[in-house]
């Protein structure tokens, strides 16, 4: 009997130990959380963020749905005229462009949406920022806008139409104003949108539809500027509902969890729920430049530098002023002598010779880039304005020649190619004059 008792306590205090330790284990993974960008104090000027302030950002971006060519077939109505087309193809959206990008910035109770133009040309990939998720996965979509904006992310969201269509549906409709009308008829892909100008009332089916309309004048700009219209309009919902959105919160975040592709732990998640009937969001367009021979856009580093002080009311770097340090570039793009040609015009920009080491290495086979430890990341913006290349923060820096190495140049396969080195002057004297 003492036997018995003896086995059943055992088996109790063994199945106790177990829920103890999935619980234990469930608290541990609620409250873990990536570990976030720390902000050099030049970034922390740029967004005006106190010391003591919350503060997180997003990439978000969207993922283009991919239809199959020549599947589609009509069906004829009495008068034998086609009155609808029938798609049997494959469609996803996995490994695709995204057709948006959006940099989410968090700063207390201000949330700050900065539109990102798919069309922005990146020299040192020799594509649009749109495909870099198709070749380079989100670390490489993620490093490309950090390299645009001179700004660490902390988070990714990839997404595709569908989490819109159930976002809107979980929060039961939004009412959006539709600036223009909308009227477009993609058989292929089975999308027919058509809205008349004012407010509406959108289900999730036609939210998608709104967002993915860009047969407008200002094509894609015009498309950034629904997606704002659009994510106003939720935030007012859930605003206009209070108590009643909490009982709408499970949906919501099992629809984020289904449909994103991210690293936002529910940690985060539990941070940001508190401060949802407080947010204020504010909505902005990078500022790029038009291309007058193609439909490429690029921007101007002093430029969007000067647009993210005015939109979070912090300071501006000053371009024209070169940093102190020692610069080292090592030539690793297989043409011998390149790293002299690149000393050559830093020089006659007026560095200092002894600031400048140059060496040769093996060849990379990789686009040119800058590396930068945590001290000098934001230095590194100064030579990425000149060279239009990307930086890459590393722990830390070599000591080459008994000097500490602040920043270094590393010329991949492009360097000769596209001669980065001729440019360093114009854009020099470009950044001069703003």
């Amino acid at each position: 009997m003492n036997s018995h008792r003896l086995l059943r306590r055992a088996r109790f205090l063994q199945f106790a130990g177990i829920i103890i330790a999935v619980l234990g284990l469930a608290g541990f993974w609620i409250n873990r959380d990536v570990p976030k960008a720390q902000l050099t104090e030049e970034q922390r000027d740029l967004l005006g963020i106190e010391d003591d302030e919350f503060h997180a950002s997003f990439l978000v971006a969207g993922k283009d749905i991919w239809y199959e060519q020549g599947k589609s077939s009509p069906v004829y109505g009495r008068n034998g005229q086609i009155v609808r087309w029938i798609y049997s193809g494959k469609k996803y959206a996995d490994g695709t462009n995204t057709d948006t990008i959006l940099y989410v910035n968090i700063k207390g109770n201000d949330v700050t949406m900065i539109g990102l133009p798919r069309d922005i040309y990146l020299p040192q990939w020799q594509t649009k920022i749109n495909a870099m998720y198709y070749y380079k996965k989100v670390d490489g979509l993620k490093q490309s806008v950090e390299e645009i904006l001179g700004l660490p992310i902390d988070y990714y969201a990839i997404i595709d139409t569908t989490i819109f269509a159930n976002l809107v549906d979980a929060l039961g409709g939004v009412e959006v104003n539709i600036p223009q009308p909308m009227h477009y008829d993609d058989n292929a892909g089975d999308l027919h949108i058509h809205f008349e100008p004012g407010m509406t009332y959108l289900n999730g089916e036609d939210a998608a539809k709104f967002i993915r309309f860009r047969h407008s004048s200002g094509g894609d700009l015009d498309r950034l500027d629904n997606l704002k219209r659009l994510a106003n309009a939720l935030l007012v919902k859930v605003k206009d509902m209070n108590v009643r959105a909490v009982t709408k919160l499970p949906q919501i975040i099992d629809v984020f969890f289904e449909d994103v592709e991210t690293n936002v732990s529910p940690a985060l998640i539990k941070e940001l729920l508190p401060r949802l009937g407080q947010i204020k969001l504010s909505t902005a367009t990078l500022p790029v430049i038009l291309s007058e021979t193609s439909s490429n856009l690029s921007y101007d580093p002093v430029a969007v530098n000067k647009f993210l002080a005015e939109t979070f009311g912090g300071e501006a770097k000053n371009f024209a002023e070169a940093p102190d340090l020692t610069l080292l570039i090592t030539n690793r793009s297989g043409t011998p002598g390149l790293e002299d040609l690149y000393k050559e015009e830093l020089l006659a920009l007026g560095f200092a010779d002894e600031n400048i080491l140059i060496r040769e290495a093996s060849e990379e086979g990789v686009p040119t880039y800058l590396l930068a430890d945590q001290k000098h990341w934001g230095d590194a913006d100064y030579f990425d304005s000149l060279f239009l290349t990307h930086k890459q923060q590393i722990d830390r820096l070599p000591i080459v020649d008994g000097e500490h190495v602040g920043l270094e140049l590393v010329l991949g396969a492009d360097a000769n190619q596209t001669m980065l080195a001729k440019k360093a002057l114009a854009a020099y004297q470009s950044a001069q004059t703003n």
